[in-house]
C-alpha cells in the first residue's frame, strides 16, 4: 500500500511559529459564504493581521488527488504577507483616512488577545490501494480563552472553514487528530 504524506513546509512553519504568541484581534478575508441561521463561514483565504498590521499571516488551502484511487486530499499554506490576501490595503492612509476598503469580510474577535497555543489538525483517508495522510487545519486559542478553527472545506474549490462557536468548532475538527501544537 502506498502512502502519501503532504504535511506544511518550512515556510508555513516558520508563519506558525510568528503567530504563535502574536497578538490579534481581527480575521480578514476577501470573499465569504455563509448559511442562513448558521454560523460556520466557508472562505477561499483568511490573513490574520500581526505586530499592529505591518505584517499579516496568511492562510490559504488547495487540493489535490492521488494518482491510483483518486482520493482527495488539500495543500495548506501559511504565509507571512506585508497586506492580506484579495483585499486593498494602504499601510501610509491619510491622517483620520483608513487602512482597507469596506469590500471585504471582517471578524472581530473582541480585545487584543495573545496567540497562547496553535493545534495542527492532520486527516487520514483510506482507499483501496493507497491512503494519504495531510495538514487539515488549525486550531488557535488566545490568552483570553477564545478559540477558532479554520480547516480546509471538503470541496474542490480549495475553500476554508472558519469556526468560531464551539459547537461549530468540534463538528468541523471531528474525525481529525491533534498532530503537533504551538505555544506562545
Amino acid at each position: 500500500m502506498n502512502e502519501k504524506s503532504q504535511r506544511f513546509d518550512l515556510e508555513s512553519e516558520s508563519a506558525l511559529k510568528q503567530l504563535a504568541g502574536a497578538e490579534i484581534h481581527t480575521l480578514l478575508s476577501e470573499s465569504c459564504d455563509i448559511a442562513i441561521g448558521e454560523s460556520l463561514l466557508e472562505v477561499m483565504s483568511v490573513s490574520i493581521p500581526i505586530f499592529g498590521g505591518r505584517s499579516f499571516i496568511v492562510i490559504e488551502s488547495d487540493w489535490a488527488d492521488t494518482p491510483k484511487d483518486w482520493l482527495d486530499y488539500h495543500l495548506l499554506s501559511v504565509r507571512v504577507a506585508k497586506a492580506p490576501r484579495g483585499i486593498y490595503y494602504n499601510h501610509n492612509a491619510p491622517k483620520g483616512g483608513v487602512n482597507y476598503r469596506s469590500d471585504h469580510l471582517s471578524i472581530r474577535l473582541g480585545a487584543v488577545a495573545r496567540v497562547s497555543s496553535i493545534q495542527i489538525l492532520e486527516a487520514f483517508e483510506q482507499g483501496a490501494s493507497e491512503s494519504v495522510v495531510y495538514d487539515a487545519g488549525l486550531i488557535v486559542t488566545r490568552s483570553d480563552g477564545l478559540r477558532f478553527a479554520i480547516v480546509r472545506a471538503q470541496s474542490i474549490r480549495g475553500s476554508l472553514n472558519v469556526a468560531h462557536a464551539p459547537r461549530d468548532i468540534e463538528q468541523l475538527t471531528q474525525g481529525l487528530a491533534v498532530r503537533w501544537t504551538y505555544a506562545a
